[in-house]
């Protein structure tokens, strides 16, 4: 975006002010308001439920261990209103095997920081007045970082060369459009993903077009595209884009700054993943065989389902474990693998056959304890996972999850790398690939591009139980911290619309976009509204 002086007439800045306001007021009602569907809590999946536990534990018990509040009851309806099947099971520092949320708790020790100063204020206790210090926790966690995200968009495009029923229509959808702002009422990490995302875009668009190259945005930008990757793995991709741009504007200052931006995050994650798990690798990254401790000859220990323990165990001291004589087996969610436990030691392996060989691994399958959800004959609807890759890209781009059929605004997103590719002047004669490297506003746009492509390869290429659309969910999720980078690509599309005909378009596809975002306002964690009518007319069934 060419920036000029500000050309926002008066009577636009008050409505989009008007706008802020009214958005946020609406925000506010929605979070002290929240209530979970059966009404016990304010909490409204599984999700929040699992980072709402560490939250509590971490400041009411000061462990990462959430035992004590999966076994919390309703004294009316005596309903299980804290537990979750987000979580995970191994052993912990005690040498003893716990429940942990399965969410990296990086955010959650973020969020712990916020309810200790809540309650040393107020003295209000989250397990027992559970609406008050939740919601409060909301309104500050949530609706405060989104207000300041609001405003700063608005003062960018004051800035940017745009009319003024551009700017409102901008406007209008980031506050109203968004599932952003849908998530706003719930505990979660695609807002503060998103937030930060918002953050980091402002200050590359700030050095780049600006040419602003002072030291501390290189810093501030490293913290925020940091931080989006603490929440959004796969933004990763964005933190390399964003890197590959600074070093080529400053390298000096890049290495010095961004590199400097990004260090205590990273560190942040290691350490409050090491404290919360005794291992750097979050919760997700555990889910199959752990390293090979030994093997053994299938003829001492029969076939399985008929494994003579006690051989096991005697074979197991040969490499220096002694396990006690109270041991079990189970069968695991994992076709092939016997799950082996000492009782009394707490230890678990597995157990798998190959080449006449019973092979015995470090148990590493954190999703797999009894009662889990996760075994495949537990999972239900689209946690099953979907089956075609072919149909699980079409719906999470233009079906019942679709990033343009439940936002079709992001068409104008794409318009926006049109524009930036066409926008050059009149006396311009260099070549596409000239512009590449010399026209700092195609850089950017490419890198948008770049990363949008690697992430949705990225989720469209997972393995079937992977493929869920982010699970019961108004909206294929894992795309959501993209609205503040697709912002920036849609602030230059929307200049195309200068014909009455385009703009009513553009308003049509705020107005689906609108309501896409706020049919769930009630819960964010329910399907879209494209999924719920096709199940209703029976187009498809989960």
């Amino acid at each position: 975006m060419r920036f000029s002086p500000a050309t926002t007439t008066t009577g636009v800045s008050w409505l989009i002010g008007l706008l802020i306001v009214a958005g946020a007021a609406a925000q506010a009602s929605r979070i002290l308001s929240t209530r979970s569907p059966t009404g016990e809590t304010p909490f409204h999946s599984a999700n929040d439920r699992s980072r709402w536990c560490t939250v509590a534990s971490l400041v009411e018990l000061g462990t990462y261990e959430i035992d004590a509040w999966q076994a919390i009851r309703d004294p009316k309806t005596g309903r299980n209103t804290w537990n979750s099947i987000d979580k995970v099971r191994h052993r912990g520092w005690d040498g003893k095997q716990h429940y942990y949320s399965s969410k990296p708790p990086l955010l959650s020790t973020i969020y712990a920081g916020v309810y200790s100063v809540v309650r040393k204020l107020t003295g209000t206790n989250l397990t027992h007045r559970t609406f008050y210090a939740a919601r409060l926790i909301l309104l500050i966690v949530n609706l405060v970082p989104l207000i300041a995200f609001w405003w700063l968009c608005a003062r960018w495009l004051r800035h940017a060369n745009l009319d003024d029923w551009s700017q409102v229509a901008m406007m209008t959808f980031l506050i109203w459009g968004t599932f952003v702002s849908t998530f706003a009422n719930t505990l979660n990490n695609h807002l503060p993903a998103a937030l930060a995302a918002g953050g980091s875009i402002w200050l590359v668009d700030r050095m780049l077009l600006r040419n602003d190259l002072r030291l501390r945005w290189f810093v501030l930008a490293g913290l925020a595209t940091g931080f989006t990757a603490a929440n959004e793995l796969p933004a990763l991709s964005w933190v390399a884009a964003v890197g590959g741009l600074l070093v080529i504007l400053d390298w000096r200052r890049t290495l010095i700054g961004y590199a400097c931006g990004l260090l205590p995050i990273a560190i942040a994650f290691a350490v409050t993943t090491y404290l919360a798990h005794g291992s750097l690798r979050p919760p997700y990254a555990h889910r199959s065989l752990g390293p090979l401790v030994t093997s053994m000859p299938l003829e001492q220990v029969g076939s399985s389902g008929k494994y003579n323990i006690q051989a096991i165990a005697d074979h197991l001291k040969t490499v220096s474990i002694a396990l006690s004589g109270k041991l079990e087996t189970r069968t695991s969610r994992t076709a092939g693998v016997v799950a082996l436990s000492d009782t009394n030691q707490q230890y678990q392996f597995a157990l798998t056959e190959k080449d006449g060989k019973l092979n015995i691994h470090h148990w590493d399958d954190w999703y797999d304890y009894p009662k889990s959800y996760w075994y495949p004959d537990q999972v239900k609807g689209v946690d099953r996972g979907e089956r075609s890759r072919i149909a699980y890209a079409l719906h999470a781009l233009i079906g019942h999850h679709g990033v343009l059929s439940l936002t079709p605004f992001w068409l104008v997103a794409i318009c926006g790398c049109w524009q930036v590719l066409a926008a050059r002047s009149p006396k311009q004669s260099v070549s596409m690939r000239q512009r590449i490297w010399t026209d700092k506003q195609v850089q950017l746009m490419l890198a948008i591009v770049a990363t949008t492509v690697v992430c949705l390869a990225f989720y469209l290429l997972r393995p079937l139980q992977d493929r869920n659309y982010g699970g019961v969910s108004s909206g294929f999720r894992w795309m959501f911290w993209f609205t503040p980078l697709w912002f920036w690509l849609a602030a230059h599309g929307i200049s195309l619309a200068k014909h009455d005909w385009k703009r009513r378009l553009v308003e049509l596809a705020i107005g689906i976009s609108v309501f896409s975002a706020t049919y769930p306002w009630s819960n964010p964690w329910t399907n879209p509204w494209i999924m719920q009518y096709l199940e209703y007319i029976e187009l498809v069934h989960y």
